[in-house]
């Protein structure tokens, strides 16, 4: 636990959580645990600055030899866009670019997108897409078909996953392997909607990371580093795990189920052992010598770009809570762009009322670049980043991180967000 002694251990009653309630909740993810639903589980909560609950169960994979700990590496997926905003908001904090650029001033090729029309065709565009656009996730960009098990056969369920399909396919192959191929290959599509117009889940994030890549001349993973993961201390995130690191790796499982006999188990999907996933440095199933390049998490059918310990995100959400600043005293982001980033970007009705993806919550959500922002109930201005739940107003958070995926959607990562641990009211 020595690595997690810069954020402190509190009594968890000292914070107002409900102990009965986290005694019920500790125990049930231990029966999962051990009926075999998942390998193993890590979770923690901060509150007032201080680990006030933490709970690591099991093992990283079905063979039982590593226990989970607070230094187990899980795949991140969607819980990489909120470091990209972090990276994308020191340079706004900087002066560097504005959040209102025009992004073909950084890619010019996109200054002549069209747009989708709703009985066919194309429109040309009626507004500029800018770089909040690509935050906001009202650019129009989208996402192709996802799948779960590695090589199986692309199906496009939706018209949206049918025009990104051929782009999912070359990713999948290699043959779109950086950000910069990517961003070619979208400014030959048209745009789902007007910029700003509506809100689509898809790969702005992706050409939010080519835009930071154009304008300091760097490759992704290394504006990532030196930006965010160095200044917070986040030692254990990476793009391709060392050799050395492969006893930390968390197994990746589907939950399997006959339903004649109601016989479960689980299927490893990332190789027979750690040594053969494709998030190893050096396995033959490794994508490229630095790792996936996505920026918002996600590659091809079902790729994570990088990969976290319950510790680093720990520490990246008490930089959040701490106004910027990281417990190192470093100084990550300016106080009012955290303060900004912590409320609700999103305020298009129809936006906001569309369904939201599974394990979103609620469907009235709003949207930050960090993630989807609670608009109301109790949790009111809670706000989801793929694997945690921040309550800034109560200055705490809630995640956690199972070793096992067992879900359908490709947006879900490997770090999902933990369950309510029965914080008491107490005053903001």
């Amino acid at each position: 636990m020595s690595a997690l002694r810069a954020v402190g251990f509190s009594q968890s009653t000292a914070h107002g959580l409900n102990e009965e309630l986290l005694e019920q909740h500790r125990n049930r993810i231990h029966r999962h645990q051990e009926q075999g639903v998942f390998p193993g589980f890590a979770e923690g909560a901060i509150v007032d600055g201080k680990i006030a609950f933490l709970n690591l169960c099991g093992f990283t994979d079905k063979s039982k030899k590593h226990k989970m700990s607070e230094r187990t590496l899980f795949r991140g997926y969607s819980m990489m866009k909120p470091i990209t905003a972090t990276a994308f908001m020191t340079l706004v904090d900087e002066g560097t670019v504005g959040l209102d650029d025009p992004v073909h001033r950084y890619i010019p090729s996109f200054k002549d997108l069209r747009v989708l029309k709703k009985n066919g065709g194309t429109d040309p565009l009626r507004q500029t897409m800018t770089l909040r656009h690509l935050l906001m996730h009202t650019s129009g960009f989208g996402y192709g078909p996802g799948a779960i098990t590695p090589g199986v056969p692309l199906v496009a369920r939706s018209d949206q996953e049918k025009l990104y399909k051929d782009i999912t396919v070359k990713q999948e192959s290699g043959e779109i392997d950086t950000l910069e191929k990517l961003c070619v290959e979208l400014s030959r599509l048209p745009l789902l909607h007007q910029p700003g117009s509506d809100y689509t889940y898809g790969m702005s994030f992706d050409v939010l990371g080519h835009v930071m890549e154009l304008v300091l001349g760097e490759p992704l993973h290394q504006i990532i580093r030196s930006r965010v993961l160095a200044p917070v201390g986040m030692r254990d995130a990476c793009f391709l795990v060392p050799q050395s690191k492969i006893p930390t790796l968390a197994g990746y499982f589907r939950l399997m189920r006959d339903e004649a006999s109601g016989e479960r188990w689980l299927e490893r999907l990332d190789g027979a052992h750690g040594r053969d996933s494709m998030y190893v440095k050096g396995s033959k199933a490794a994508y490229g010598s630095k790792g996936v390049p996505a920026a918002g998490g996600l590659w091809g059918a079902g790729r994570s770009t990088m990969l976290f310990s319950l510790r680093d995100v720990l520490l990246f959400c008490q930089m959040l809570l701490n106004g910027g600043r990281a417990v190192s005293g470093h100084r990550v982001l300016k106080e009012s762009t955290v303060q900004s980033l912590l409320t609700n970007w999103l305020r298009l009705k129809r936006a906001c009322k569309q369904p939201s993806p599974p394990g979103w919550g609620s469907e009235d959500v709003g949207w930050s670049p960090l993630g989807n922002i609670e608009r109301y109930g109790p949790h009111a201005g809670a706000l989801y980043m793929g694997g945690c739940t921040v309550e800034a107003r109560r200055h705490e958070l809630l995640l956690a991180g199972p070793a096992k995926e067992d879900g359908g959607g490709h947006h879900d990562g490997d770090l999902l967000a933990g369950q309510p641990l029965g914080l008491e009211g107490k005053p903001g």
